[in-house]
Formats: C-alpha cells, sequence, structure tokens
C-alpha cells in the first residue's frame, strides 16, 4: 500500500467530518456525544494549523486518517504542552502502520517547533489506544474514574504523556506551525 501524508487542507472538512462522526456515534473513543457540523470542522483545520501541525495519510484517493495537535488549556503557562488527537477511518486497513507514520509525522513536528509534552486523553475502554500510545513512547499520568458519561455508562479518562524536550531548563517559545513550514519550505 503507497500511503501518502500531506498537511490537512479545509476541504478536507468533509473527510475529518465522516470520520469523527463515525466515532461519536458507534464508539467511546471520543467523549464527544453530538456531530459537528462541516462548518466546524473547516474551521478547525485553518485554526489549529496555524499553531500545530495538522497530517493526514490516504492512498490511491482513499482518505485513511487524521492527526493534529492543539491546544492543553488556554492558560499561557500550558503553551509548551500540547494534546494530540489521531482518529483513522474505519475501513483503513488495521495494523499497517498507518495510525504510527501519521502520529509520528505530527510528534516529529511538534519537537522541531519547540513544544516540550504530547498529551492524549483516552477511553480507558479503549485497549487499542492505550496500546498505541505505549508503543508510542507515552506513559500514563492520570486516570480519572468514571467521568465522562456516554452510551449509558460512565468512562474512565486516562491521560498519557510523551516528552518531546528537557524541563530541566527554561523552554524557547514554541515555532507557530505556519512559521515553522516556512522555515523547513513545507
Amino acid at each position: 500500500m503507497n500511503i501518502t501524508m500531506r498537511r490537512a487542507v479545509p476541504e478536507d472538512a468533509k473527510h475529518l467530518l465522516e470520520i469523527y462522526t463515525h466515532y461519536i456515534l458507534h464508539s467511546v473513543a471520543t467523549f464527544h456525544e453530538h456531530p459537528k457540523t462541516l462548518e466546524d470542522y473547516r474551521k478547525q483545520i485553518e485554526e489549529l494549523s496555524v499553531t500545530y501541525p495538522f497530517w493526514v495519510a490516504e492512498s490511491d484517493g482513499q482518505f485513511l486518517g487524521f492527526a493534529n495537535g492543539e491546544p492543553f488549556r488556554p492558560q499561557s503557562g500550558y503553551r509548551y504542552t500540547v494534546e494530540l488527537t489521531i482518529y483513522l477511518h474505519p475501513d483503513a486497513p488495521k495494523h499497517s502502520g498507518i495510525g504510527t507514520r501519521l502520529y509520528q509525522r505530527v510528534l516529529d513536528d511538534l519537537a522541531s517547533q519547540g513544544f516540550v509534552n504530547a498529551l492524549a486523553c483516552i477511553s480507558g475502554e479503549n485497549e487499542a489506544s492505550l496500546a498505541f500510545h505505549r508503543s508510542m513512547g507515552f506513559e500514563k499520568m492520570a486516570e480519572f474514574s468514571r467521568v465522562a458519561y456516554k452510551h449509558g455508562r460512565w468512562l474512565n479518562a486516562v491521560w498519557m504523556r510523551k516528552q518531546l524536550a528537557p524541563v530541566d531548563e527554561p523552554p524557547k517559545e514554541p515555532v507557530p506551525s505556519a512559521v515553522y513550514q516556512g522555515m523547513i519550505g513545507d
């Protein structure tokens, strides 16, 4: 399978809508309960891409998935920490390395941009995602019991972290994705 990765563009919103709506309606991989609109996804791509990497994977014209960074919390002291998102199309080939390549691309960009910590919030029932994150070098930092309610049951939220840079010295300001892309000619 020939997998290509590229930066997301607003026209990819229709694919994000399709993929994420599937997980909203049929899983506990996300704690969202109601699908967003096409315009919500278009705006999300435009706004997040200014500061954070936002990648998509495709093969032979088929959209396979997306991964991106986003702000962890709004307070300025958290600017060195980013929260990650990754979702593959439900029909994407399993165990083919798509998710690993996509996530690694986002993590590499974040590290190069100067971010220090990457966080992921995962449903405690999502063993596949927990294992995937461990394989990518994430460590469990916290588990909040029964903090989300979806599909008629309470769910745990597991927070995992991957350290991207040393934390023993004052960090440099992270470079926004739009500036970083210009620096590397991407």
